[in-house]
């Protein structure tokens, strides 16, 4: 059987989603702001604690989960600017 290396560990991905989710509602309560894309918070300076533990790639994995359950929303593509 083949090891497939882009695999996230279930424990793992379930502890990543939690993360992710109260990553998101903890800046969104700071700024005052509607919730974050959790992977766009990774290396930021709003950087959530709970996030530490986690590589970025391993939240953008957790957020794909949860898009996929229906718990988070898929992130927008961003808009670019026109003028120039």
């Amino acid at each position: 059987m083949a090891l497939f290396t882009n695999n996230l560990d279930p424990d793992r991905l379930v502890k990543a989603a939690d993360a992710s989710l109260k990553a998101a509602v903890e800046v969104a309560e700071y700024t005052g702001r509607a919730s974050p894309y959790p992977p766009d918070l990774m290396g930021s300076p709003l950087q959530p604690e709970c996030l530490a533990s986690f590589t970025k790639w391993e939240i953008q994995e957790a957020c794909a989960f949860l898009v996929r359950l229906g718990i988070l929303d898929r992130p927008r593509a961003k808009r670019r600017s026109s003028t120039g």
